[in-house]
């Protein structure tokens, strides 16, 4: 059975049984990913028992139309978002109409994602998949530096006021979510630009990014009008994620690496690092952020 869950169930998230628009079965409960633990706590030299949120990590392998693609260790919750965000940045899922079903087996720890794809995506995935900085296996740095070589670059004329921008970031920065309480996990947003759209948090950033851009695609959203928000830092990694999902400005209360800003400036993505209170810092494609 998949550590931390109890009474696991295979739970189909996506087709056409379900009662809303997108055949999916919303589960955004955390509560199977929380437990209370005891420990002791030190103040002043003096010792006292305590009882602290801790978060499970949960292994779960993903397979596309049966394929075993990864395993990784995350949150057990919208991980069929994560599934099918991660194929989206992995180039396996590329239009929505593609996605048939998604299902969860929570007790064997496998997401299934059903797709009416080329069974070539699927091989030339499976031979870039590697492990990569921030902890997960992906190939996706990859992925974009081929799109690189070929020309590839974000077109979108996106923009976002200076203000929102920072309005924006400490709204994210200062979500009461799992972190508060645990300070183990990482968060992810999608942005309109003025409101927040979709929050996730898992114990990688790389999985809380996939959970987002998951609820995206598969509510059919069109990433080049939108901003994405990640509490981690910019790595080659993750710049290199958001990309491959086209979206045109990332913003984050952490700072990018050399190699991250160079990808953002090649591809025309603007990485907005630092944000917090009043102040940002633009390291790349500054021009999508007006009003300074």
């Amino acid at each position: 059975m998949m550590r931390g869950l109890k009474n696991a169930r295979r739970v189909s998230q996506y087709g056409k049984s379900s009662g809303n628009k997108n055949g999916m079965t919303k589960v955004r409960s955390t509560h199977i990913c929380v437990e209370k633990r005891p420990c002791l706590h030190i103040s002043n030299g003096t010792p006292s028992p305590a009882a602290v949120t801790m978060i499970h990590e949960t292994p779960v392998e993903l397979r596309i139309n049966g394929h075993r693609l990864i395993r990784t260790q995350c949150m057990a919750y919208e991980i069929e978002q994560m599934a099918v965000g991660f194929m989206v940045c992995e180039g396996i899922l590329q239009r929505r109409s593609e996605l048939q079903q998604v299902a969860a087996d929570l007790a064997a720890g496998i997401v299934n994602v059903v797709a009416d794809i080329p069974h070539e995506r699927i091989t030339t995935a499976g031979a870039h998949t590697r492990l990569a900085s921030g902890g997960s296996k992906t190939g996706v740095i990859d992925l974009v530096q081929e799109k690189v070589a070929g020309g590839c670059s974000i077109a979108s004329k996106k923009t976002i006021d200076a203000g929102h921008l920072i309005s924006l970031g400490n709204e994210f920065n200062n979500f009461a979510g799992l972190y508060r309480d645990s300070r183990f996990v990482h968060s992810a947003a999608l942005s309109d630009g003025s409101t927040i759209l979709r929050h996730c948090e898992d114990v990688g950033r790389h999985n809380a990014v996939d959970k987002v851009l998951g609820y995206g695609f598969m509510e059919g959203l069109q990433f080049d009008k939108l901003v994405l928000l990640c509490s981690g830092r910019f790595s080659l990694e993750m710049v290199s994620k958001v990309a491959c999902a086209g979206i045109p400005i990332y913003i984050s209360p952490a700072a990018p690496s050399v190699e991250a800003v160079e990808l953002a400036e090649c591809i025309g993505m603007t990485l907005c690092g630092r944000v917090k209170k009043e102040s940002a810092n633009l390291y790349s494609s500054p021009w999508r952020v007006t009003g300074r």
